[in-house]
C-alpha cells in the first residue's frame, strides 16, 4: 500500500506549522557607566527530529517483528529448527511486535529560554554576576506503548482481551507528550589576571524537572526518549532530572608565585637565583556539588496489571511511610550500605496503581575533589622555555562514591560499588609533566 493510498503525505508526516522561533534581548545600564549591567533575553527554540524521524523510513518489514512459540516433543527434539525455523502452519499461534512507529501528526519539541543576569564591575579587575536561567519545554519526545492497558486490577491475561490492536503484542512509538521545567540562580566571581592572580569562582542552586526521562531515568534521554509508565497519564513519571545537581561549586585559579626577578620578593636576585626561586605558578580546579536524582525500581511485579515491566523491563516499587531511605554508610557483603531496603517495599501485582515511589526521589553521593598543580618555568635562549612540575587530581583522597543499586528488589539495593571517575572525582593520581617550547 502506498502513501496515496493509505491517504497520507508522501513523507509520512504532516507538516508542522506552528513553529515559530522569536528571539529577544536587551542590556541597559542604570547607573550610566561602565561599571554595571543588566542583561536579559527570551527566545523559543524549535528541535526537528531530523535522527529519529528516520526511523519511520525503515518499512514495516523492519520495525514488524513476528515470532513463534518454541516447544520440544519427548525425546527433546525442537519443533522449530535451522534452516527453516517456522512452523508448518505459518497461521500457528505466536505473537508480533512493532518497534519504532513515529506518529503522522507530530509536534516539533519546542523549548522556551529565559535569562536575567545583574553584572558588576567590583574594582581589583573583578567582576560580579548574578543570573536567573529558566526554560520550558513541551511537545518532547518520550515513548509509549499503543497497545497498553489502563491499570486495572483484573491482571494482564484478562485485561489484554481488549487492548487496541489485538493482532499486536507491543506497538512502541513515539510520544509527544513529555514536558521539562528548569529554574537557576548562578552567582559568579571573576578576575582577569593582573598581579600574578585569576580565578573565577561560581555556585549554581538548580531546579530542573521532566518527565522525558520516562518511568525509570538511568542517564541522559536520548533521540526518542524513554518509556513512560502509564502513557494515559505519562505526568506520573514526572520528577527531579537524573543529572541535575540542586548545588554545585566549582573554583579554577592560575597564582603566579610572588619570587624571583620583577617579583614582591627576591625582586632583584641574581639568574641563579631567579632561575631556583622564580616561574613557579600554582593552578587548581575546586569541585563541590550534591549528588544525582535518582529512582528506586523493581521487576518483580506488576501492580497496575499492564505488563509493564514485560514491555519496558521495570516497575517502580511502594514507598514505606515514615521511613528515611538513607542509612549512615557501613559496610556489608554487598558492598558499602548507602540507602535504606527498609524505606520500599514491592506492591502486589494487579493492585490497579503503579508504585508510588517518585521519579527522581533520591539524591545519590555527592563530589569533592580539589585538583592542584605545581609547575616551574625556565627560560632559555631568546625565546625558548622549559616548563616541569606535577599536578594531582583529588589531592585529599576524599572518596566520591557512585550512584548505589537501584533495583530494590535485589539483596544488593542501596549498596556503592564503585567511585567515581569523572571531574578529578576519582582516586588521588599523581602525574609528572615536562614540557619544552620554543
Amino acid at each position: 500500500m502506498t502513501a496515496a493510498q493509505a491517504g497520507v503525505p508522501d513523507k509520512l508526516r504532516y507538516t508542522n506549522m506552528t513553529d515559530f522561533g522569536p528571539r529577544i534581548g536587551f542590556a541597559w545600564r542604570p547607573f550610566h557607566n561602565d561599571k554595571t549591567v543588566i542583561r536579559g533575553g527570551y527566545g523559543r527554540f524549535i528541535e526537528s527530529p531530523l535522527g529519529f524521524s528516520l526511523v519511520s523510513g525503515w518499512a514495516v518489514h523492519s520495525s514488524s517483528v513476528p515470532y513463534y512459540y518454541q516447544s520440544f516433543d519427548s525425546s527433546g527434539n525442537a519443533a522449530l529448527t535451522y534452516p527453516s525455523p517456522f512452523p508448518s502452519n505459518l497461521n500457528a499461534s505466536g505473537g508480533q511486535s512493532f518497534y519504532y512507529a513515529f506518529p503522522l501528526k507530530y509536534h516539533d519539541p519546542t523549548v522556551q529560554q529565559w535569562n536575567l543576569t545583574f553584572e558588576r564591575n567590583i574594582g581589583y579587575s573583578t567582576g560580579l554576576r548574578l543570573s536567573y536561567t529558566g526554560s520550558h519545554g513541551t511537545n518532547l519526545e518520550t515513548m509509549e506503548d499503543l497497545n497498553q492497558v489502563p491499570a486495572n486490577t483484573a491482571g494482564y491475561s484478562v485485561a489484554s482481551a481488549n487492548v487496541p490492536y489485538p493482532l499486536w503484542s507491543v506497538l512502541q512509538s513515539v510520544m509527544n507528550g513529555a514536558v521539562s521545567n528548569y529554574n537557576s540562580l548562578t552567582a559568579v566571581v571573576e578576575k582577569r589576571f593582573s598581579n600574578g592572580l585569576q580565578f573565577q569562582s561560581s555556585y549554581a542552586f538548580t531546579r530542573d524537572l521532566s518527565d522525558e526521562g520516562g518511568g525509570n531515568p538511568t542517564n541522559f534521554v536520548g533521540a526518542g526518549g524513554n518509556w513512560v509508565s502509564d502513557r494515559f497519564h505519562p505526568m506520573l513519571d514526572y520528577g527531579n532530572v537524573i543529572y541535575d545537581r540542586r548545588h554545585r561549586f566549582l573554583t579554577t585559579y592560575l597564582y603566579e608565585l610572588p619570587f624571583g626577578k620583577g617579583k614582591k620578593f627576591l625582586g632583584g636576585s641574581n639568574g641563579f637565583f631567579d632561575r631556583v626561586f622564580g616561574g613557579w605558578e600554582v593552578a587548581g580546579v575546586v569541585v563541590i556539588q550534591s549528588g544525582p536524582f535518582l529512582t528506586p525500581s523493581q521487576s518483580t511485579s506488576d501492580p497496575a496489571g499492564t505488563n509493564q515491566v514485560n514491555t519496558t523491563g521495570f516497575s517502580r516499587p511502594d514507598v514505606a511511610p515514615g521511613v528515611s531511605p538513607y542509612v549512615p554508610l557501613q559496610t556489608t557483603a554487598n558492598g558499602l550500605q548507602y540507602l535504606n531496603a527498609a524505606a520500599f517495599t514491592i506492591p502486589a501485582s494487579n493492585i490497579g496503581r503503579f508504585g508510588n515511589a517518585s521519579v527522581g526521589s533520591i539524591v545519590g553521593p555527592g563530589t569533592r575533589a580539589v585538583s592542584m598543580s605545581l609547575i616551574k618555568t625556565v627560560k632559555f635562549a631568546e625565546s625558548g622555555k622549559f616548563q616541569f612540575g606535577a599536578e594531582v587530581a583529588n589531592l585529599f583522597n576524599h572518596k566520591n562514591y557512585e550512584p548505589p543499586n537501584l533495583a530494590a528488589d535485589t539483596a544488593g539495593f542501596g549498596t556503592i560499588t564503585a567511585l567515581q571517575t569523572a571531574e578529578g572525582a576519582g582516586p588521588r593520581a599523581v602525574q609528572l609533566t615536562a614540557r619544552i617550547s620554543f
